[in-house]
């Protein structure tokens, strides 16, 4: 049996395979950036759907030995490529590829390419044209360990863009990412929820969309899977409906952030309005100032650090203090931080990259020092 390849980012494979489970679906096994799971448009649906940690779903095509650039045209070219693509459709191709003479990932982008627009001028005597921002059709080529395995991008866009943001601007986190250290905190709708340094508001949108049940890919309109030549509109209709009932009211008054930045507050107001998060209170404060409605249970955040603003130990004694303020008895508080920042009191939870920078989520474990 095929297998699907559905990727993440790497150290959260665990996360994505306890997930994946809790969605219903059977034998996930981890790989390296991912999981494989069985091939089948239930679980395209699904996982592009319902995953909040999934980037994307891969769909496999072909699978060959890989010997340089003569096999790797030459396999490409057989397939019949007319059954995925048409010419008056775009593609492109993204490559990962690790090869003792296929040392450059473009250039064997760019054989499949040329293996793609041969086949088309031999059959139709035109050819598709690329289109490297916005493709139609999304190819993935994965060279290891002698092998090379090309995939059918179900996903699109990459799955951590949600459709609730209002300013093109990138996030200092992605949604994705900010879901999976939610999960991995054990965040339930039970608990109410902080975040002093919301920013945008990627963590109380996420942690709102766990409470209610709402499917992440709520908002959005297109998917890769909807080039699938067998792709059934009203079959993904009905089934997106059903999911969709299943979403619960939302209790605003389990939620609360505050921000710095007037202009940022107000961003984060706006998204949360795109994203269906009425009444959540949003307050426009330093964190030495701020005091929420209530005792919270969970504070996740990302204070400014690295490329946003210069880390500053001061920020950290203020985030205890807050904690000290406002944390229930039992709460549990956690934080991101550059990887090298030695704070005492902490323990180190996940250790992974953002943005490129190396970071780590931290939780507090001296609970006396924050009460």
């Amino acid at each position: 049996m095929k297998d699907l390849f559905v990727t993440c980012p790497h150290g959260f494979e665990a996360l994505l395979q306890k997930e994946l489970i809790s969605l219903g679906i059977s034998q996930v096994s981890p790989r390296f950036c991912g999981v494989l799971i069985p091939e089948s448009i239930e679980n395209v649906f699904t996982v592009n759907y319902e995953s909040r940690i999934a980037t994307r779903v891969l769909w496999p095509i072909a699978e060959f030995p890989c010997s340089g650039r003569d096999d790797l045209y030459k396999h490409c070219r057989s397939i019949s490529w007319d059954y995925f693509l048409h010419c008056n459709k775009t593609f492109a191709i993204d490559s990962n590829v690790q090869h003792p003479t296929l040392t450059n990932s473009l250039f064997a982008a760019m054989v499949v390419k040329d293996a793609i627009c041969d086949f088309f001028r031999d059959t139709t005597g035109s050819r598709p044209s690329i289109d490297k921002e916005h493709p139609e059709v999304q190819l993935n080529l994965f060279i290891q360990k002698g092998y090379a395995t090309l995939y059918l991008d179900t996903s699109g866009a990459p799955l951590h863009k949600r459709g609730w943001r209002t300013a093109h601007t990138e996030a200092s986190l992605h949604e994705s990412l900010a879901a999976a250290l939610l999960l991995h905190t054990g965040y339930s709708r039970e608990k109410t929820f902080c975040d002093p340094f919301c920013g945008s508001g990627t963590f109380l949108i996420e942690a709102a969309w766990i409470a209610t049940n709402t499917p992440p890919g709520i908002l959005r309109k297109k998917w890769g899977f909807f080039q699938f030549p067998d792709f059934d509109k009203k079959f993904w209709e009905q089934w997106k409906a059903e999911r969709n009932s299943k979403c619960l009211p939302l209790d605003k008054k389990m939620f609360f952030g505050s921000d710095k930045s007037r202009e940022t507050t107000e961003t984060c107001k706006k998204n949360l309005i795109k994203a269906g998060l009425l009444g959540i209170d949003i307050s426009y404060d330093e964190i030495a100032y701020y005091h929420p409605p209530q005792k919270i249970d969970l504070l996740v955040t990302n204070p400014p650090y690295g490329k946003r603003l210069e880390t500053s130990s001061t920020l950290f004694d203020q985030l205890q203090h807050f904690l000290t303020e406002n944390l229930q008895e039992n709460g549990s508080a956690y934080f991101l931080c550059p990887e090298d920042l030695v704070l005492e009191n902490t323990q180190t939870e996940l250790s992974f990259k953002n943005g490129g920078l190396p970071v780590k989520l931290l939780s507090f474990t001296d609970q006396e020092q924050v009460q």
